[in-house]
């Protein structure tokens, strides 16, 4: 790549970081303002919360919209958008999209029934009883992610499809998954300051919620640009973000957990309940692990060479 390829490169990036970050920066302050307060408060109710799900939905196709709209300006035209299904040879990786975000959602919550229910037996947390009935809520549930594909898709298109293929092309991988990441992380800032996933009681808020929000970014997107990179296709990565918000641990433990045990979730203190999420770090962790080494699986010494040349 010469200088005037790289130039343009990095023009492209701003451009499009601006114009997925524009929407969310702007409109959820304003909305907080007309709401009379957080959009996404735990006391939120009536016509806050309809604008909390459509900031929450809508908001998602802003770096779609971005991806777009900077391919149109800077007339990149539409070569790579990864829009192919490219399914044949990648069923595998469709199948872990679903699969390795459920599989984590079960672990975290009995980690969590572990650690913070102690006082709790297994059979109590967790009873036999109408399995059929939880069994399919699950499954309900499942089919309900499908409404989400769309939002996803929209975020998808925009870090995955667009965003991630640039910066591995300006840095190496492993330095790309970061910078990604903490781009990503903080496009949810004002989300996060809004009460979004945390809440805004916790302590040193709102910078730990968005500290944390660009460690579960940089993790989740170790895996998501696997799954884009190996299969050249922004769908797998949309399944796997589709499951990651509609089945988490938290909607695993509704569904599964006791009464007993969700009230004793209910009951932790803000701070605990912000410990509650390390164990999504923990799992989500060896995950991201696993895809950084086979993302740089045949890769020597990226990161040395990058140094030497560019540093």
């Amino acid at each position: 790549m010469n200088n005037k390829e790289k130039k343009m490169l990095i023009i492209r990036l701003v451009i499009f970081c601006v114009l997925a970050y524009l929407p969310i920066y702007v409109m959820t302050p304003v909305l907080n303002k007309v709401c009379g307060e957080f959009i996404f408060s735990e006391s939120a109710s009536g016509k806050t919360l309809v604008v909390a799900y459509a900031v929450g939905v809508f908001g998602m196709f802003a770096p779609a919209v971005a991806h777009l709209l900077t391919r149109l300006f800077t007339k990149e035209g539409f070569k790579d958008t990864y829009l192919s299904l490219n399914f044949k040879g990648n069923v595998r990786y469709y199948f872990a999209s679903v699969a390795v975000k459920l599989l984590e959602a079960a672990i975290i919550m009995f980690l969590v029934w572990g650690i913070f229910m102690k006082e709790i037996s297994f059979n109590d947390a967790f009873p036999v009883g109408d399995w059929q009935l939880k069994t399919g809520t699950f499954l309900l549930q499942l089919a309900v992610s499908i409404i989400l594909f769309m939002p996803a898709f929209g975020e998808e298109w925009g870090w995955r499809g667009y965003m991630m293929p640039k910066l591995m092309e300006l840095m190496p991988k492993s330095l790309a998954v970061i910078t990604g990441g903490v781009i990503w992380g903080l496009w949810h800032a004002p989300l996060t300051v809004s009460g979004h996933n945390f809440g805004t009681e916790y302590k040193f808020y709102p910078w730990l919620g968005i500290l944390l929000m660009c460690v579960f970014c940089i993790l989740l997107n170790a895996f998501l640009t696997l799954l884009t990179q190996r299969t050249k296709s922004i769908y797998p990565a949309s399944f796997c973000h589709m499951v990651n918000n509609n089945l988490s641990a938290n909607t695993l433990l509704s569904i599964f957990a006791s009464q007993t045990a969700l009230e004793t979730i209910s009951d932790l203190s803000n701070i605990d309940m912000f410990y509650v999420n390390l164990p999504v770090i923990g799992i989500t962790g060896i995950t991201a692990t696993v895809s950084f080494m086979l993302l740089l699986k045949k890769q020597k010494s990226d990161l040395i060479n990058y140094i030497k040349r560019d540093l």
